[in-house]
């Protein structure tokens, strides 16, 4: 830990008189978010964290390895943050929907929680940081505690969905030899929007191939022109990843969107230049006619997407 003024140190004296160690990743030259997001009937929800990346030095070794329960703060800067649209429940323990700074204390078993302080609570005292190491968290939840041999240089926080549950999610800290883990469950609105349709993939030998790779099923026929490449067309669709995950649905707006072929994937423009006004469509895009080696929101890199469209219709036509 490097202090570069004397004002640190006493801040770090005052806090190592308080009765527990305080775990708290503060930001570094460069900050990272992690999220996860849901779609459902009420919209897009998402679970966010914010930290810094502080990098670990070995003299740090000598804070875990205390017995006395000082105060440990990591980096410098703003404050690790999450940012919750839905309830969380880490077992019998509750997080309500808002935004909260996030740290770590450990007791004098040495056991490590998770530490929640409500964020516009301790913006409101104009001294954050005092807040974070001298009171107690709003919420407190057990983390399971492991020190590894390989260590991790930049302070890490990873939040990812669990095949456990639904809507389970893990959250895990790492930095240097530290891991700290925990299991929670996101109350995730988790009804299809209204009139959405449900998930299912092309049946072999029911589908058409392209020369591009792209695999359209005619759900339903319509009656009409096709749309040119320069028209704008209105449409409602749902895209899913290849497990059934949804990643998009223009049900949620409940109206059908207008689009011009630039604004969307290829596979998906390919795909609305084949039908008719009233047709719908099961679209199955791999990764380089859909959104490629980056991925977006919750679509990974390099993964096909499966859609479900209906063309409503085409502007002045």
């Amino acid at each position: 830990m490097v202090f570069r003024s004397r004002a640190c140190l006493v801040l770090l004296l005052t806090a190592a008189l308080l009765p527990a160690q305080f775990f708290q990743s503060i930001g570094a030259e460069s900050r990272r978010t992690t999220r996860v997001t849901w779609l459902g009937r009420s919209g897009e929800q998402t679970v966010a964290i914010d930290h810094g990346q502080p990098t670990w030095r070995a003299e740090y070794d000598g804070y875990l390895a205390a017995q006395e329960l000082q105060p440990l703060v990591l980096g410098k800067g703003a404050s690790t943050e999450l940012r919750n649209d839905v309830e969380l429940s880490f077992g019998d323990r509750r997080l309500p929907a808002g935004r909260w700074y996030v740290g770590a204390r450990r007791d004098a078993e040495q056991q490590w929680d998770l530490a929640f302080f409500a964020a516009a609570k301790a913006d409101a005292t104009g001294r954050v940081w005092r807040t974070l190491v001298s009171t107690e968290p709003d919420v407190r939840v057990r983390m399971a505690f492991t020190r590894e041999t390989e260590s991790v240089a930049a302070f890490e926080i990873t939040l990812a969905e669990s095949r456990a549950a639904p809507t389970g999610l893990t959250l895990a800290l790492a930095w240097g030899p530290i891991r700290l883990r925990t299991d929670l469950t996101a109350a995730f609105d988790v009804r299809l929007p209204d009139g959405a349709p449900q998930f299912a993939e092309t049946a072999a030998g029911n589908g058409v191939r392209t020369g591009s790779g792209l695999v359209y099923e005619v759900l339903r026929e319509g009656r009409g022109a096709k749309p040119r490449a320069t028209d704008v067309v209105h449409a409602h669709y749902t895209g899913w990843l290849t497990d059934g995950t949804m990643f998009c649905s223009s049900h949620v707006g409940g109206e059908p969107e207008p689009l011009r072929m630039e604004w969307v994937v290829k596979g998906f423009a390919e795909g609305l230049q084949l039908m008719q006004p009233g047709a719908v469509f099961r679209l199955t895009i791999p990764a380089e006619l859909a959104f490629g080696a980056r991925g977006t929101g919750r679509v990974p890199p390099d993964a096909s997407v499966v859609y479900v469209v209906t063309l409503v219709g085409i502007d002045g036509r």
